[in-house]
């Protein structure tokens, strides 16, 4: 039980998301002598991660089939908390924000870069689960043909990888190789880990949706996932020219998608996210 609180609760992801960021900074600061880690604008990217999927999760509860019910029973149960806990998120939320000053401060494409890509994440985000009602939902971009996965790891590439990466691009410059290696490598660990929860939900979301599950099947899935995770750690070496720290995470993570199957517990998808909190503390530790 305490695990399907965790899971529910969005606690895990959010600390995910704020770890995510971390080792993406790392990436782009590995070969710096004695950086200094960003470990306010992280935890304000929790923070804001949090506010996205319990809004997303309260989206989905007010149309009838948006949620199971089981997890409409547990929302319903606690919203005077997530609310509490939401007004409590909100000064963190937008203090990273405050950090996309800072990258005006460098050039003009740099800027223009940051901010193009945080409009679109910022859009991708509201938008996901459409607004609420049973009208809202044509407006939900994950219901497009698709592009469900896709619209998940553009939105967790821009902000645990492109704005940390940019960070301090005044007087710290990442070549554009790197960069595009950076993004593309959160990208494909985000969309690894999504495709066991699409996989177990592949039932209950609509055929027209299209995910990979949907079309591929449980051994097809399987199969992308793991290939991307391999992609991912590849990737990240390239990136930090060949250091094994930065390739790690994603390898360790290839069992657990390689297991997925829509019978899996509940702990198991708290597993999936926790692999990234490993994967960064991993990268704290070692990098």
């Amino acid at each position: 039980m305490r695990g399907i609180r965790l899971l529910w609760s969005n606690a895990v992801i959010s600390v995910a998301a704020a770890g995510c960021v971390l080792r993406s900074w790392c990436m782009s600061h590995s070969a710096d002598m004695a950086p200094v880690v960003p470990w306010g604008f992280a935890a304000g990217i929790g923070a804001a991660t949090w506010i996205a999927y319990t809004w997303q999760r309260h989206v989905k509860s007010t149309r009838p089939r948006g949620l199971r019910s089981a997890h409409l029973h547990w929302l319903n149960t606690h919203k005077r908390t997530l609310r509490r806990v939401g007004l409590f998120m909100v000064p963190a939320a937008v203090l990273p924000l405050a950090h996309a000053t800072d990258v005006a401060t460098a050039t003009l494409s740099t800027t223009l870069l940051l901010f193009a890509g945080l409009a679109l994440a910022g859009l991708l985000t509201l938008l996901y689960a459409g607004l609420p009602g049973v009208q809202g939902v044509q407006l939900a971009i994950r219901r497009l043909p698709r592009l469900k996965l896709l619209w998940i790891g553009l939105t967790w590439a821009i902000i645990t990888a492109l704005w940390p990466v940019l960070l301090d691009s005044a007087d710290h410059s990442v070549g554009g190789v790197n960069l595009v290696l950076m993004i593309g490598e959160r990208a494909l660990v985000i969309m690894a880990l999504t495709l066991p929860f699409d996989l177990r939900d592949r039932k209950w979301d609509p055929a027209s949706m299209k995910t990979l599950p949907q079309l591929w099947g449980t051994a097809g899935t399987r199969s992308a996932a793991v290939i991307m995770l391999v992609a991912a750690a590849l990737a990240s070496m390239t990136a930090t020219d060949g250091n094994i720290v930065y390739g790690l995470g994603p390898l360790f993570m290839v069992p657990l998608v390689a297991s997925a199957h829509e019978r899996q517990p509940p702990w198991y998808f708290l597993l999936l996210d926790a692999a990234l909190i490993a994967d960064a503390a991993l990268v704290l530790a070692f990098s």
